[in-house]
């Protein structure tokens, strides 16, 4: 049976969201700005900006007709844009948040709360989705915060190493939770690593969890593939049976910390998932084979980094 609560959007969503749809000014403003990112969630979609929400559209009960929902509290001391109609009924009026775009971004900037981790997500999501080296990554983002009764993941993906005979297959390919933390202070945190890597291998260890998630995952890669969200030949046709893998990203860890060496020493097991580290290629969040470390091979290679004051 079918998850009813997929993140997968209906025919007719995607098709407003497509050439020639009433939503499609809006895919294209996220095609044509790298600061964007579209993310599905079934009877709306995000747009974000900066790991902020710009719009929220949602599907409404009359066919034919959306609305759009800011957070007017970016507008803190500034003048609120006028003339912007909640409800959605046509091409202009969505076109009209559309034109206005900049003035909220510029609201969102002006706030002053960064939300750095997920803006740093959103950049992982961007050169693995559709930056200039996308193609040449070997993995793509299907979806970022998802959410379920075991805690929220900050990233789902699959494993499609760029090698050409198998960006040609897009069977068999490996499911992938990655988990993002920003800075030290975060991996200690009430959402700290720990509890992460525990409540990904309790979902993990259900068939039926992975089964419904594989086919939701599925569906929204080829849903955002063909809105031109990602740059891929091929529709992803399903995952393999392998064990997932869990990826920790771990953004901006301090060498002369002793924070990440004191968590990884502390880490629980985690039989149903297969836990690796993520390290940049030099500057880049591109995800290659060759940056993706077992902790073993992590702690041989990176030792400088990870227990730089010693034992």
């Amino acid at each position: 049976m079918k998850n009813t609560k997929t993140r997968a959007l209906s025919v007719e969503f995607v098709r407003d969201l497509g050439t020639g749809g009433m939503l499609n000014s809006v895919t294209e403003m996220v095609k044509g700005d790298r600061s964007l990112c579209l993310e599905l969630r079934g009877k709306y979609i995000n747009v974000y900006y900066r790991g902020g929400n710009l719009m929220k559209i949602n599907a409404t009960q009359t066919r034919n007709a959306y609305s759009v929902d800011f957070n007017w509290n970016y507008f803190r001391g500034l003048n609120r844009p006028k003339c912007l109609n909640r409800k959605i009924n046509g091409r202009d009026d969505i076109e009209h948040w559309v034109d206005v775009a900049p003035v909220l971004k510029r609201a969102m900037d002006e706030y002053g709360r960064r939300r750095e981790e997920r803006e740093f997500q959103q950049i992982i999501l961007r050169d693995n989705n559709f930056g200039s080296v996308a193609r040449q990554t070997d993995y793509y983002i299907c979806d970022i915060e998802y959410a379920n009764k075991f805690g929220r993941c900050d990233m789902i993906a699959a494993h499609w190493p760029s090698v050409s005979a198998t960006r040609k297959i897009g069977s068999d390919r490996r499911l992938v939770f990655v988990e993002v933390k920003y800075g030290d202070s975060s991996l200690r945190a009430k959402s700290g690593l720990c509890e992460h890597i525990r409540n990904v291998d309790r979902f993990a260890s259900n068939c039926g969890n992975l089964n419904r998630i594989k086919q939701e995952m599925v569906d929204v890669f080829n849903q955002k593939k063909k809105l031109g969200l990602i740059t891929c030949d091929k529709n992803l046709v399903g995952f393999s049976n392998e064990r997932p893998l869990l990826l920790l990203a771990l953004v901006n860890h301090d060498p002369d910390s002793t924070i990440l060496r004191d968590v990884l020493r502390k880490l629980p097991e985690s039989p149903n998932v297969d836990l690796r580290i993520a390290t940049a290629s030099f500057l880049g969040y591109g995800l290659y084979d060759q940056g993706i470390h077992s902790l073993d091979g992590a702690w041989g290679r990176f030792s400088e980094y990870i227990n730089a004051k010693g034992p």
